[in-house]
């Protein structure tokens, strides 16, 4: 019987878990997504998506560009397969000769360091990044969809080019990959998902609620701490409310969440108390039966690991797909 992503618990990973895995059986989508929000008001989502079977399919290249929260920039370039070259046995991919994505191996085998140098250009439009990865990577792997969380948070430096403009940024960042998400993953998943995090000075929560048929949902939560490892939340321990509907697009979608923990795991107490308010919200058409929103929230509270509390104050991104 095939079994659930959100109800694996999370495992560490190497860079082959990071690499492109590819679809034999069926049509299936693999994805690469990076954000990075700027201490100078910028933020960016770079992304590549494969959408292939064998060596038979298409591949995508995304970059969007954000200036307090509002898009101002935002482009897709479609290439065939065969234009797309990518690893088998690390994180790095390559379209038209140009590299993308490149992940450092020399500095991993050294010190196990994750970084990664992400380039891309659409349109004159353009960016240069490298993120160092602040805390250790894990994945839920299953027999049919897969998720690595390689970088659960990150230190992102490099470059924009904006409308003939270069600037400076430095900021925080994510990355995660997924692969083999096919029309099935809709038996799984059933209306779609809500995805995202929070951040305090040590502690980075990652959190995801998958809504099902009938009103079902089930609840994840993965709490990481800078140069340490990650904790595991139990899903009847948390707590995600979703207020002030908007509509958007003709759709009501929320414009407030709460998420409360109080858990133990290990014998580590957990607590977290987090309020998250919409700034903007990102909306697009994908495909005939997806809407997906990507929201640029501003978050306070707190997270508490064994009696150390941190507060929460920052911006975040938040997103929402929904299958139908």
């Amino acid at each position: 019987m095939s079994t659930s992503l959100i109800e694996n618990t999370p495992e560490d990973i190497t860079p082959k878990d990071d690499a492109f895995h590819g679809s034999i059986k069926r049509l299936a989508a693999e994805w690469w997504y990076f954000d990075a929000n700027f201490d100078n008001g910028y933020a960016v989502h770079v992304g590549c998506m494969t959408y292939s079977k064998k060596k038979r399919g298409n591949v995508t290249q995304v970059l969007d560009i954000y200036k307090d929260g509002k898009l101002v920039f935002g482009k897709k370039r479609k290439h065939k397969f065969k234009h797309f070259q990518a690893s088998k046995q690390m994180p790095l991919v390559k379209i038209d000769n140009k590299s993308f994505i490149e992940f450092d191996k020399e500095k991993y085998e050294k010190n196990g360091d994750w970084i990664y140098n992400v380039s891309l250009k659409l349109e004159g439009q353009e960016v240069n990044l490298t993120f160092i990865g602040t805390t250790k990577g894990w994945k839920i792997e299953t027999d049919r969809e897969s998720w690595t969380v390689a970088v659960p948070k990150a230190s992102v430096t490099g470059s924009l080019t904006l409308n003939g403009k270069k600037i400076n940024v430095n900021g925080t960042g994510y990355h995660d990959h997924n692969w083999n998400y096919n029309l099935k993953t809709l038996l799984t998943y059933g209306k779609g998902w809500y995805w995202g995090r929070a951040m305090s000075r040590n502690y980075n929560l990652i959190f995801a609620k998958i809504i099902r048929f009938r009103s079902q949902s089930v609840l994840l939560s993965i709490i990481n701490q800078d140069n340490n490892g990650y904790t595991n939340v139990n899903s009847k321990d948390i707590i995600i409310n979703f207020k002030n509907l908007i509509k958007i697009n003709r759709k009501k979608v929320p414009s407030k969440f709460e998420i409360n923990i109080d858990s133990v795991s290990n014998e580590i107490p957990i607590k977290v108390n987090v309020l998250m308010e919409a700034q903007e919200i990102h909306y697009e058409r994908r495909l005939l039966f997806m809407s997906y929103y990507r929201f640029h929230v501003k978050s306070s509270g707190s997270i508490s690991v064994n009696g150390k509390k941190e507060k929460i104050n920052d911006i975040q991104i938040l997103e929402l797909l929904k299958f139908r």
